[in-house]
């Protein structure tokens, strides 16, 4: 190989004289008179092409070496991946193993796949930890045989167990195998209108531990115990008013779409949920009747029901928005979490009386679609006088300048920035000006006063 020789060389005086000497910065390396030659003399120059020369190979040797080792040094790493790994698993305590796969279930949601059954066949230490780790097997999916079923129920000593139903069929016989551990039940799913009759047949009725309930169809219950129960999680259908246990929720999350035209009973139902501090909606191409807005004399004054977190996702067209809105304005929520995914986003932002919706001390709004954000944020502070933190996430929100913004008044300008927080995030049309302009006008300067946090992330 090319100059690896003259490199060789090189390693060898390095390795007897050192870098300095080895390498020294005049040509000839050492004190003599003859090296403090002007180095611009005829005579010198062939010498110094040389030395150049010599230079230029041994770097070319250096760079291949380099070359090559990076490429060894990546398949060495790549082909030692797995002991790694493995070495570090068996260094691992066994309580901190069982923790991995207790977390690892869990991430993996409400996917069918028997994760506890398949970590169990890795190897002879990973099926001890599993079968000694209670809290793998508290799943249970319709979808699984019944021994397996069994067999989950023995491994999960005497923990809640989340029950978990996919299909309308073959539910009676899932129930009869899972009916002798109903006190332990922590989660069911109800997914068929025959579900509720069935249980009641079967005397599954008295569910102690229930805390958490998903439904397809109507229910009613006014037959069961279920003391602790908390969260519901409801598609397709609204919960009447009348129904008994509204008053014992603190968690409640409705999807509704094209086909439920159920809104017009939201709002009864919502002033009958009196310890409610978190209460979601996840809207597809939702429908409300069109018909004009209920009398709403009888509802509690707006903004008078505190609840913690108000999180409400649009996706597609929702025709008569503002009815649902009518029904939500009684709320007084510390955080609100509004996600638009339609045409002209800013209609989801008032009720049926023009009124401005989001109202709380911390508003996130994610909006995909396009959006003017700096009259957004306007009329946002105008509307709320309460809030103290904004989030926009706007990937097609219209930047600063594109507004009127030379003509904001000192009044404004102060009002933005008696905000605490404002964060801009995946703001894509924000452009450099308009960032340097939000930063001078809204961060403080000398007596003035600023945000404490302005972020601008992604934009």
């Amino acid at each position: 190989m090319e100059g690896l020789d003259d490199l060789l060389k090189l390693l060898t005086r390095v390795k007897k004289m050192g870098w300095g000497d080895a390498l020294p910065n005049d040509l000839f390396g050492n004190p003599s008179q003859q090296a403090k030659c002007h180095p611009t003399y005829a005579g010198h120059l062939p010498t110094f092409l040389q030395a150049i020369e010599e230079a230029r190979t041994c770097l070319k040797a250096l760079n291949e070496a380099q070359r090559r080792l990076g490429t060894r040094l990546r398949c060495l790493r790549k082909l030692s991946r797995h002991l790694v790994l493995e070495d570090g698993i068996n260094r691992l305590p066994n309580e901190i193993l069982a923790i991995v796969f207790e977390m690892t279930r869990h991430f993996s949601g409400n996917s069918q796949n028997q994760f506890p059954v398949c970590v169990s066949h890795v190897s002879r230490r990973f099926r001890r930890v599993a079968l000694a780790t209670p809290s793998l097997w508290t799943t249970i999916h319709d979808s699984y045989r019944e021994n397996q079923i069994r067999e989950f129920i023995s491994r999960s000593g005497q923990l809640d167990l989340e029950i978990k139903m996919h299909s309308d069929s073959g539910i009676e016989f899932f129930l009869i195998v899972v009916k002798d551990t109903s006190h332990r039940w922590s989660s069911f799913d109800i997914i068929d209108d025959d579900t509720e009759d069935l249980m009641v047949q079967l005397g599954i009725t008295d569910l102690p531990r229930l805390r958490h309930l998903t439904y397809t169809y109507p229910v009613e219950l006014s037959s069961f115990s279920i003391p602790r129960l908390s969260h519901i999680e409801g598609w397709g259908w609204v919960l009447p008013a009348e129904t008994w246990f509204l008053s014992k929720l603190t968690h409640v999350q409705f999807h509704l779409s094209e086909e439920d035209e159920v809104i017009e009973d939201l709002a009864a139902t919502l002033h009958c949920m009196e310890n409610l501090p978190d209460l979601s909606f996840k809207l597809r191409h939702c429908r409300v009747e069109n018909s004009s807005p209920s009398n709403n004399t009888a509802y509690p004054k707006p903004r008078s029901v505190r609840i913690d977190r108000l999180a409400i996702t649009i996706v597609g067209e929702m025709h008569d928005s503002p009815l649902l809105f009518d029904a939500l304005m009684h709320l007084r929520p510390s955080t609100v979490e509004l996600s638009i995914n339609s045409l002209s986003p800013e209609r989801f932002l008032v009720n049926s009386a023009g009124t401005f919706f989001p109202y709380g001390s911390a508003i996130k709004l994610q909006i995909s679609q396009t959006i003017d954000v700096m009259e957004t944020l306007v009329e946002l502070l105008t509307n709320c006088g309460i809030v103290k933190t904004v989030h926009f996430d706007a990937p097609m929100g219209k930047g600063p300048l594109v507004w009127r913004w030379p003509r904001l008044d000192k009044d404004e300008w102060e009002r933005i920035r008696s905000l605490d927080r404002l964060r801009f995030v995946n703001c894509d049309l924000f452009t450099e000006s308009e960032v340097e302009t939000l930063t001078n006008n809204l961060l403080p300067n000398g007596a003035e006063k600023g945000l404490q946090s302005l972020e601008i992330i992604s934009c």
